[in-house]
């Protein structure tokens, strides 16, 4: 499974700057390399208004492993610019993460895992680079079937937790933490 994502995160790296086809033919490659019961799905996003550009790339992978349980992973990268006149800023980051996931019944499933976030890369126009810390998500969650079969509710608690770093002072001196609980409803179309 670790070569697998290895071999993704170097996809979507790649991918980063390529054509929309070779994207495409690039998840098709992974998922002809990989075994039937692995799921797969690959997902853009993107913002784009004047002076603002984001752009967000997550590729999932679940694997059941028995009736109930499955591992569930993935990588993401995303980049954003910001152009204000004389003034640009530009940030990226990438994250990877795994979530196994049991279904306690039909309608119920839970899961723990843990999400590794890279340091934000952070550049402006006047040449200043902010060196912001590596974090990490500790998660766990529960989802519900919602009103109708396409419709979900999750909730989730999560422990976001950043590395220490001595460039900022107090703020990130001895590490910051920050806890959530995350209730969200999902309607698939």
């Amino acid at each position: 499974m670790f070569k697998y994502l290895c071999l993704s995160m170097a996809l979507i790296g790649g991918a980063c700057q390529a054509e929309e086809n070779f994207v495409a033919q690039s998840v098709n490659w992974l998922k002809s390399g990989l075994p039937e019961s692995v799921n797969v799905e690959f997902q853009k996003s993107r913002i784009k208004f004047n002076g603002c550009k984001h752009r967000e790339y997550v590729l999932a992978l679940t694997q059941p492993l028995s009736k109930n349980f499955s591992l569930e992973g993935g990588v993401t990268y995303a980049k954003g610019q910001l152009n204000w006149g004389i003034n640009n800023q530009k940030i990226s980051l990438k994250r990877y993460s795994f979530l196994p996931r049991y279904q306690i019944s039909q309608t119920i499933s839970v899961s723990a895992g843990m999400v590794l976030q890279s340091a934000p890369e952070f550049k402006t126009s006047q040449g200043f680079e902010l060196n912001l810390p590596k974090s990490k998500i500790y998660m766990f969650s529960s989802r519900f079937e919602g009103v109708r079969d396409e419709h979900q509710v999750e909730i989730a608690l999560s422990s976001h937790k950043w590395d220490a770093t001595n460039e900022f002072g107090t703020l990130f001196a001895n590490g910051l933490v920050d806890n959530k609980l995350n209730v969200s409803y999902s309607a698939f179309f």
